[in-house]
Formats: structure tokens, C-alpha cells, sequence
């Protein structure tokens, strides 16, 4: 079976899955469990209304966090995820899964599935590419159901803010770089040194008071910098923030606003399929957290 492989998009997703955790939030760092509940309680409406033993295609799935959610509410259903990034986790031998996999080229033959999921993945993707292949593998009577990036949602202004943060941290005059320099010229200890990186760490977060990361990264220089090994240590959090900055770099760019999600529903609708996309609050407020995307079917197209 031949895929379409991922390129400039495999690395930062591969790296990030590859250390995250089973519980890890991805783009919504220190969320809140009152999130993490909305969009467990969001699957678990949806799965109660799909037919026993249905095929499920999880696109983008990332660490399993819709699957997971199958899993524990749906025995019947078959699963299978795909994903750009090389390393997926193994959720066992009843859910298929297939890495370094693009949206946009399926390994699928048609009419393979009767339920397509998404959450904050399928923007990631070329539309019309992916809109083809959606319809393709999905059965005529299927359904689909999407949790999407808003450009207005807290989850992208947030990481904006924390984006302008890493960026100053990774310059060539920032405090990782900074410190780096120190270490490999091994005059760590020396107190004008010392000096030079308190200075920068007071730069950087006179810039972004707001920013927790600042402090965090600051701490783990602090600690690797008298480290056995400690300039390789700090060229590998370099790599992590590095990664980082791309993760949030391309959630920007494919954060839908309005107009590009109606744009997105348009070309997934048919004339025996209707789409429909609402806002996704945060919990007791009126801020934007996400896009809601979902498939109605007429009665003839009922699975």
C-alpha cells in the first residue's frame, strides 16, 4: 500500500508526540480540566449516537485523544487513526494505526469508513485535497464530525503570546543562545558571565512578564549549565523550543476564521449532505475556544 508521505510538517509533530505524555493537552498548555471535560463530554454525545460497530477514521489523531475517548465509550466500533507524525502510541491491537500518513492521500480504499472524526487537525491540511479524500474513503451515508481551530479562540491567542516569547528565547542574542555560548566557552562559574545571562533572562522576560515558559526555561539553563554534559543537554531544549515555535507557527497559519471555515464546510457538503459549524465556548463564558463541525444526513442516508 502506497502512501503520500509528509515532509516539513512530519518533524515538529513527531517530536512533540514522541515525548508527550497519554494525558498531554497539545495546543492548549495548562488548560484548564473544565476544557479537557467540554471535549470529553463532547465525544462521548457523539459516540452515543453512531450505530453499533461502526468504522471509525480518526484524521490527525496525534496522542489518541478521540480514540481514547471511543474506546472507553464504545467497544463495538472499529477504529483506525492516521497521522503525519512518525511515532503514534499503541492503543492496541483492535484500533489500526498509521503514521506518517497525510490527510490529503489516503491509504483507503473507498467507501472504507462510516464515521470521520477530527480534532484540531484536519485545518492543518490542503483543503481541496482533503475534502476529496474525506468524501472518498466515507461511506455515501456517513457522517463526520470535526472540533477545528478558531483564529479568534483563547487557544490561538495564548500561543501567539507564548510564540513572540519562544522567538526571543531562540534569538541569536536570547537567553538559550546566550547561555549555550557561555558553556562552550567553559567559563560557566565566571561571574561577568553570570551577569550577562541574568541580564538577558531580565530582557527577555521584562518582555513578556505574562509568560510562565520564560521562568521555566530560565530554571532548566540554570540546572544544566554545572551539568555533567550539560551543552549537549542544552542544545537538546534548544531543539524542544525549536519545535515548539513550528508546532505554534503552524497553528496560526491554520487557525480558521469564519469566512475559511464556511469555505471548509462548503466543499465537504453535498446534495445529500448538509454541513453545519458552530462556536465552541469555554465553559460558562462567551470566549471562542474552538470550531464545531458536523454532518447532517437526510433520512435516506441514514447508516
Amino acid at each position: 500500500m502506497k502512501r503520500n508521505r509528509p515532509n516539513e510538517k512530519t518533524e515538529p509533530w513527531t517530536h512533540y508526540w514522541k515525548n508527550a505524555t497519554k494525558d498531554s493537552s497539545g495546543c492548549i498548555p495548562g488548560a484548564p480540566a473544565s476544557v479537557a471535560d467540554l471535549f470529553q463530554e463532547i465525544w462521548a454525545n457523539f459516540f452515543k449516537t453512531l450505530p453499533r460497530g461502526a468504522r471509525l477514521l480518526d484524521l490527525g489523531t496525534g496522542g489518541g485523544a478521540v480514540l481514547r475517548e471511543a474506546q472507553a465509550r464504545r467497544q463495538d466500533i472499529h477504529l483506525t487513526g492516521v497521522d503525519f507524525a512518525k511515532v503514534l502510541p499503541d492503543l492496541g491491537e483492535k484500533v489500526a494505526m498509521f503514521p506518517n500518513t497525510c490527510l490529503e492521500k489516503l491509504p483507503f480504499e473507498d467507501g472504507s469508513f462510516d464515521v470521520i472524526t477530527s480534532q484540531f487537525a484536519i485545518e492543518y491540511a490542503s483543503f481541496s485535497q482533503a475534502m476529496s479524500e474525506i468524501k472518498r474513503v466515507l461511506t455515501p451515508g456517513g457522517r463526520f464530525f470535526f472540533l477545528c481551530h478558531n483564529a479568534d479562540s483563547i487557544i490561538v491567542r495564548d500561543n501567539i503570546k507564548r510564540l513572540a516569547a519562544i522567538r526571543d528565547l531562540l534569538a541569536s542574542s536570547g537567553l538559550l543562545n546566550g547561555a549555550i555560548q557561555v558553556v562552550k566557552q567553559k567559563k560557566t562559574l565566571l561571574p561577568k558571565k553570570q551577569k550577562y545571562l541574568a541580564q538577558l533572562f531580565r530582557t527577555v522576560q521584562s518582555k513578556h512578564p505574562e509568560q510562565p515558559l520564560i521562568n521555566e526555561i530560565a530554571e532548566r539553563i540554570a540546572g544544566l549549565m554545572t551539568e555533567a554534559g550539560g551543552l549537549q543537554k542544552l542544545l537538546l531544549l534548544r531543539r524542544d523550543v525549536e519545535m515548539e515555535g513550528r508546532r505554534i507557527t503552524a497553528l496560526k497559519v491554520s487557525a480558521l476564521r469564519l469566512s475559511q471555515l464556511q469555505n471548509f464546510c462548503s466543499q465537504l457538503s453535498s446534495p445529500n449532505r448538509s454541513v453545519q459549524h458552530s462556536t465552541v465556548f469555554v465553559p460558562g463564558t462567551k470566549i471562542p475556544l474552538a470550531w464545531s463541525v458536523k454532518s447532517e444526513r437526510s433520512q435516506e442516508n441514514v447508516l
